[in-house]
C-alpha cells in the first residue's frame, strides 16, 4: 500500500511541477510589433498569413513548397517574382500603413503586413 501511495505522490509532484513550468513565447505569432519576421511559404499559404511590423523592418519570406510561388503587394509596392523551393526573398517596410499581398499562380494564397510606427 505504501508502494502506491509513494507512486501517486511521485506522479502529482511531477504533474504540478510541470504546470509551473512557463512556455517560451512564439513571436512568429505575437501581435506586438516586431523589428524582423519571417514568413514561411508552405502547403500553398503564408504562414502566419498576416503580421505586424514596425517601420524600418526587414520582412523575409522563406519559399518551401515544391511549386513556384511568388510574393506580390495588391498595390505593386513590392514583388519577389517567381520563387522556387529553398528560396528566401525580403523586403524592408520603410512606410506605416497596411501592405496586402497574394501569390500570382494561386491568388487564393493571401497575406497581410501591417508597419506601425
Amino acid at each position: 500500500m505504501h508502494k502506491y501511495i509513494a507512486a501517486i505522490s511521485i506522479i502529482f509532484t511531477i504533474i504540478f511541477a510541470g504546470c509551473q513550468m512557463e512556455s517560451p513565447v512564439d513571436t512568429s505569432t505575437n501581435f506586438e510589433a516586431q523589428n524582423e519576421a519571417t514568413v514561411l511559404i508552405e502547403d500553398f499559404s503564408y504562414k502566419p498569413s498576416s503580421i505586424t511590423v514596425r517601420v524600418g523592418a526587414t520582412v523575409i519570406w522563406i519559399q518551401k513548397d515544391s511549386v513556384r510561388h511568388s510574393v506580390t503587394s495588391n498595390e505593386g509596392v513590392f514583388d519577389s517574382g517567381l520563387l522556387s523551393k529553398g528560396i528566401s526573398w525580403n523586403y524592408t517596410f520603410n512606410e506605416a500603413g497596411t501592405y496586402d499581398y497574394y501569390c500570382i499562380p494561386h491568388p487564393y494564397m493571401k497575406g497581410t503586413v501591417e508597419v506601425v510606427e
